[in-house]
């Protein structure tokens, strides 16, 4: 059966289109093939909107923004997507435990298993990985593009390690149908996802496919407590943690003095106040079985 495919590459992930010739390879031996390079990362969507439609699927060679950027537009179209981890931190990747192998990761889209994950929406933006407030946009702020590309993924260390010097605290109100809390926090972190911010956990039992959104509220606490639980944080297992905060629900509603920027998988894309939901099994992806 002849399958047609759609390649996109963005130009802003760390390693661009360098490995994607003989990704183009197979997929014109599967069938059709339309190889798209954008000149700017903000032309994926239109890119994806104006071909989706001709194709069976869409292969994108990129990392967690490049799938924020496209996102709303994949779900239009409604093709699945073949991913290719060609970014930073590969938080999605890793969370549907796609290797960053692209030969491997070529491998899962040719095997041809579709999962059905849930898609977020924080205002009117799409996430798949996490929003944060607080600590984590004050950190996304000090990884500049040349640190990105030079350091990898220990430029998320090096981000920590520039905003905890900055470390504020906001006074905020967080509430869904069940309960309302109330407090002074370093970090609001509200999860579609498992993995976010390069490698942390949410929750050691968090899914893509549960239909629920996981919040973690970090209070406010010294730099030794918060680097203490730094690995509590990489792993997951905040449960007794102190001045950590963890519940599951559908529906969120944040409210912060001051009005604070949001990351949404790494992109600022919207402020507080903000009102989270869930969209159950939104977005079709090739992943193990």
């Amino acid at each position: 059966m002849s399958i047609a495919s759609l390649l996109l590459s963005n130009p802003g992930s760390r390693s661009g289109d360098t490995r994607l010739d003989e990704v183009a390879d197979r997929l014109e031996r599967l069938g059709k093939l339309i190889r798209i390079q954008p000149e700017t990362p903000e032309e994926l969507p239109e890119a994806i909107r104006e071909h989706g439609k001709q194709v069976d699927q869409v292969v994108l060679g990129g990392g967690d923004g490049s799938v924020n950027l496209a996102l709303d537009a994949l779900i239009e179209v409604n093709r699945p997507l073949g991913l290719l981890p060609l970014g930073t931190a590969n938080d999605l990747a890793r969370s549907l435990s796609i290797p960053e192998d692209i030969n491997a990761a070529m491998d899962i889209i040719t095997r041809g298993h579709l999962r059905r994950i849930d898609v977020a929406r924080a205002n009117d933006v799409s996430f798949v990985n996490a929003i944060g407030m607080g600590l984590g946009p004050r950190m996304t702020r000090e990884m500049d593009g040349d640190i990105k590309q030079r350091f990898g993924v220990l430029a998320y260390l090096i981000g920590v390690v520039r905003a905890l010097r900055g470390q504020r605290c906001f006074a905020a109100e967080v509430s869904d149908q069940r309960r309302r809390r109330v407090g002074r926090f370093l970090q609001i972190t509200v999860a579609n996802g498992i993995h976010y911010g390069g490698g942390m956990t949410v929750s050691e039992d968090a899914k893509l496919d549960d239909g629920m959104l996981d919040v973690l509220l970090v209070e406010r606490q010294s730099r030794l407590s918060l680097l203490l639980n730094a690995l509590r944080f990489r792993t997951g297992q905040t449960r007794g943690a102190d001045n950590v905060i963890h519940w599951r629900c559908r529906e969120l509603q944040v409210e912060t003095r001051p009005a604070l920027e949001i990351t949404a998988d790494g992109e600022f894309l919207t402020r507080t106040p903000v009102s989270c939901s869930v969209c159950p099994g939104a977005l079709g992806v090739f992943a193990p079985e």
